[in-house]
C-alpha cells in the first residue's frame, strides 16, 4: 500500500509516494507548491511585545489534519495558523488542491490556533473540523466547524458545549464509553514558567484548577458534557498530546497523555464504567522528560499496542553539547522523590509485554535498543507502514525556529544579569538552525534504520504538525 506523507513546518511540504522497481530507488519525491497548489506558511511575526522572552511558547507551531470533507473519495487537507489564516485545501485529484478556506468559512479569526482534528462530531456522515486555541492573549475558546455538506462550515463550538477556554494543544475524538458516538479528550498546556521548581508542579498536581486540567467531554447526542471530574481525570500537566488505544486488550480504549517538563505522563486505563485509573508508574519503568507528541500502534506485529513518545535530545554530538539540558542529579531525584516518575531526556518506545496483575499492561522502554532514542527537537511522531511491507515504520517531525536551549546564548545572558531590555533584538540573536525530520524503517526485529536519504524524505526546516494519508488513491 503506497502512501503519501505530509509534514508542516514554516511552509508546507508535500511528499508523494511512487512505485519503484529497484530497491535502491527513493519511494518518495517532493512536490513543489506550483504543482500541488498548497502554499500554506505558518509565518510568525515577532515584535517587542511578542517574542520568546514575552511568550515562551511562541515556537510550538500549528497543526494539520486530513480527511474527505465532501465525500468525493479524495482526502482533503486543513492547516491551522498561529498568526495567519487557517487553510482548507480541497483535493481535486492528481495531487492538486484548491484553496477553499474563505468560501468554506473556515479561515478563522485572530485566535492563536494550535492543533486540529477532523471527526464526524454530530454523526451525520460528514467530517467536521475542531480547532484548538492557545496564545498569550486574546480569545481562547476553541472552535468547532460543523460541515454543512456543501463545502461550507458553520462554527458551533458553544452550541455543542466544546468552546473550551483553556490553553489547548490537541483534541482526540474517540468513543470512550462504547455508546456509538465520538467523545473528546482535550489536552491543555497551562502557561507555566520554564524554571518552575518541582514544588510548584507538586502543588499544582495536588490542587489542579478547572481551567488548567485536560478535559473529557462526553457526547450526549445533542451536545457534549464536561465529565472530567466524574471520570477521575482532573489533573495538572503541561500536556502536548493524547493518543488512544486499547492497551490492555479488554475492548475498551485507554488514553496516554504526554506531558512536558517535570509533570509525569499519564496512562489512563478505562474502567468500563465511565471512569479511568492512572497507572503510568505501575506499567512503565520510565518515560521521556520533555514529553512532546506520542502515537500508539502495534509496531512488532504481536497483536499488542505499543507507545512511541518523542523528546528533545539531539542525535549528533555538536548539537547535543550546544543544546544540552542541565545534568543535575539533585533535580532528578527531587523529581522522583516528589512522587513523579523516572523521566529521562530521550524518546521512549514502550514495548507492550502483555498483561500484569489486575489486567494491566507491562511496558519496557526499548528506544535505545531500537535506535530511535534521539531525534533532536521532535514534535509529531507517526507510526505508518511507509514501504508497504506490513510493518509500522516511524516518521518524526522535527525542529524549532530558535534554539531556546542553546547553552552559550543563555549563559552569556545570565552573565549580563538577564537584562529585559531590547527583547525583540535579543530574541533574534538566539541561534536558529533548520534540521531534518526523521524517517525510520522497521527492521522487523525490534530495531529501526534511518531512511531519510534512501527513501527521498529529506528536507531541512522547522516541522511541527504532521499527518499521513493516501492523497492520490493509489493504495
Amino acid at each position: 500500500m503506497n502512501r503519501f506523507l505530509l509534514a508542516t513546518f514554516s511552509i508546507s511540504l508535500l511528499l508523494s509516494c511512487s512505485s519503484n522497481k529497484e530497491e535502491s530507488d527513493p519511494i518518495f519525491r517532493k512536490l513543489e507548491m506550483n504543482q500541488t497548489g498548497i502554499s500554506f506558511e505558518n509565518q510568525l511575526v515577532e515584535s517587542d511585545s511578542l517574542n520568546y522572552f514575552t511568550y515562551a511558547y511562541i515556537y510550538m507551531g500549528g497543526g494539520v489534519s486530513a480527511g474527505d470533507i465532501n465525500n468525493d473519495g479524495l482526502i482533503d487537507l486543513f492547516f491551522t495558523g498561529n498568526m495567519v489564516p487557517n487553510k482548507l485545501y480541497l483535493n481535486k485529484g492528481n495531487m492538486t488542491f484548491e484553496d477553499i478556506s474563505e468560501s468554506a468559512g473556515i479561515s478563522g479569526d485572530d485566535r492563536w490556533y494550535t492543533g486540529t482534528t477532523m471527526a464526524d462530531v454530530n454523526h451525520d456522515g460528514l467530517l467536521d473540523i475542531y480547532c484548538s486555541v492557545g496564545g498569550r492573549y486574546g480569545i481562547k475558546e476553541n472552535q468547532l466547524f460543523i460541515n454543512n455538506g456543501d463545502n461550507t462550515f458553520t462554527e458551533k463550538a458553544e452550541a455543542y458545549g466544546l468552546a473550551d477556554p483553556g490553553n489547548s494543544v490537541q483534541a482526540t475524538f474517540f468513543d470512550y464509553d462504547l455508546d456509538g458516538d465520538l467523545d473528546m479528550y482535550l489536552t491543555n498546556y497551562p502557561p507555566t514558567r520554564f524554571d518552575a521548581p518541582n514544588s510548584f508542579y507538586y502543588f499544582k498536581q495536588q490542587y489542579p484548577k478547572p481551567l488548567e486540567t485536560d478535559k473529557l467531554y462526553r457526547n450526549d447526542g445533542d451536545g457534549f458534557t464536561d465529565v472530567t471530574k466524574e471520570a477521575g481525570l482532573v489533573t495538572f500537566g503541561l500536556s502536548l498530546s493524547a493518543t488512544v488505544g486499547d492497551l490492555n486488550k479488554d475492548g475498551w480504549p485507554d488514553i496516554y497523555v504526554s506531558n512536558d517538563f517535570s509533570t509525569p505522563d499519564y496512562l489512563f486505563v478505562n474502567n468500563q464504567d465511565g471512569t479511568f485509573s492512572e497507572v503510568v508508574r505501575q506499567v512503565t519503568k520510565n518515560t521521556a522528560f520533555y514529553g512532546m507528541g506520542a502515537d500508539i500502534a502495534d509496531f512488532n506485529n504481536d497483536e499488542m499496542l505499543d507507545i512511541l513518545q518523542v523528546d528533545m535530545t539531539a542525535n549528533v554530538n555538536r548539537r547535543s553539547k550546544a543544546n544540552m539540558a542541565s545534568m543535575n542529579p539533585d533535580l532528578f531525584w527531587s523529581t522522583v522523590n516528589s512522587g513523579f516518575h523516572y523521566q529521562y531526556m530521550q524518546n521512549s518506545l514502550q514495548l507492550n509485554n502483555g498483561l500484569l496483575y489486575d489486567s494491566l499492561p507491562d511496558f519496557s522502554n526499548i528506544s535505545r535498543l531500537a535506535g530511535v532514542s534521539s531525534t533532536d527537537w521532535s514534535w509529531g511522531p507517526l507510526f505508518a507502514d511507509l514501504d508497504n511491507d506490513g510493518w509500522k515504520d516511524i516518521f518524526i517531525s522535527n525542529g524549532t525556529r530558535r534554539e531556546i536551549n542553546n547553552r552559550d546564548f543563555f549563559l552569556n545572558w545570565e552573565k549580563e544579569g538577564r537584562p529585559m531590555d531590547n527583547l525583540l533584538e535579543r530574541s533574534q540573536t538566539i541561534p536558529s538552525e533548520p534540521i531534518d525530520n526523521f524517517v525510520f524503517r522497521n527492521n522487523q526485529d525490534l530495531t529501526f534504520s534511518q531512511m531519510n536519504e534512501t527513501w527521498g524524505i529529506s528536507f531541512e526546516g522547522f516541522s511541527n504538525g504532521s499527518v499521513y494519508a493516501d492523497l492520490d488513491n493509489d493504495g
